[in-house]
């Protein structure tokens, strides 16, 4: 069966940060969209392999970067039904508080980084719960509920190749960097949730995982889940450490950038670090443990 083909969003400007991906079987399906700032991208991409329709368009979660170009990618396409958990759907069709509620995070660059969110017609949305399988004729994708990162966060796993689709379930891994960086933003991220649902992935044994944030992992599963639940420990107990002594955002901020660059070395050039900003940056990750761990001690 074909392997799925990798899209570059180039989301902000930058490669190998943000892939959506392509699969064919007796239908057509796209996994994740990018943003809508980028879709034009997206849609070449699409161009370029002879995509004429697409039967479905299947989105991990609506956070901006991942289905922030649905809405677009469905008026382009009108046959197209758009799969997203439950929680999300609403958001698809009426995106206002969505875009509201980014504004809070990124404030005046909401446009440029993002570009805007089309509503979709709520007779295009299909709802998907967990263990739901998407039947792309000879293939299908069987949604996997990975709450942590957000509630409204499905993994989905390709019968027909055996590999994952994490979204942000493990994090970040954009293209030629090393390290995994957990993806951790308010108001919904949750530690031990999140745990678990790397370790529900990885009880699966997929043959592969396949980030987001960039592309098919060269890990094996095992190491890979291992590696990012130690980084979302890890990251936690720096900002625990440097909560103890502040509770200002941006001194928790520095603190953890301080030990995230200790730890990495040059093993992360300054340019790849920008990369690795614009898919969670430290401010983002840090505010959502923060508030976690505000939760905790109600």
């Amino acid at each position: 069966m074909q392997q799925p083909m990798v899209i570059d969003t180039k989301m902000h400007g930058y490669d190998g940060i943000t892939a959506t991906f392509l699969l064919r079987g007796g239908k057509t399906a796209l996994v994740e969209t990018g943003p809508k700032s980028s879709v034009a991208n997206v849609i070449a991409g699409l161009d370029a392999a002879g995509v004429q329709d697409l039967d479905w368009i299947v989105v991990t979660h609506i956070h901006l970067d991942h289905a922030g170009a649905a809405g677009t990618l469905a008026r382009r396409f009108p046959k197209a039904r758009i799969a997203v958990h439950p929680v999300g759907a609403p958001h698809l069709v009426d995106p206002s508080k969505l875009w509201s509620s980014a504004t809070r995070i990124y404030g005046d660059g909401m446009d440029e980084l993002w570009g805007g969110i089309d509503p979709i017609d709520e007779d295009r949305i299909e709802i998907v719960e967990d263990a739901d399988a998407i039947d792309l004729g000879g293939r299908s994708l069987k949604a996997i509920e990975t709450p942590g990162h957000a509630g409204h966060h499905h993994a989905y796993l390709d019968d027909a190749t055996g590999l994952v689709f994490t979204g942000d379930a493990l994090g970040v891994r954009p293209q030629g960097i090393a390290a995994i960086r957990p993806a951790t933003p308010p108001p919904e991220f949750n530690l031990e949730v999140a745990v678990e649902s790397i370790e529900k992935l990885r009880r699966l044994a997929p043959k592969e995982l396949w980030f987001t944030h960039f592309g098919r992992s060269d890990l094996p599963v095992d190491q890979a889940c291992t590696a990012a639940t130690d980084a979302l420990r890890r990251w936690g107990t720096w900002v625990e450490e440097a909560r103890a002594r502040t509770a200002d955002v941006e001194q928790v901020t520095a603190a953890v950038v301080a030990k995230d660059r200790a730890e990495l070395g040059s093993a992360l050039s300054e340019e790849d670090a920008t990369r690795m900003e614009h898919t969670t940056s430290y401010r983002m990750n840090v505010s959502g443990y923060m508030r976690y761990f505000d939760k905790m001690q109600r």
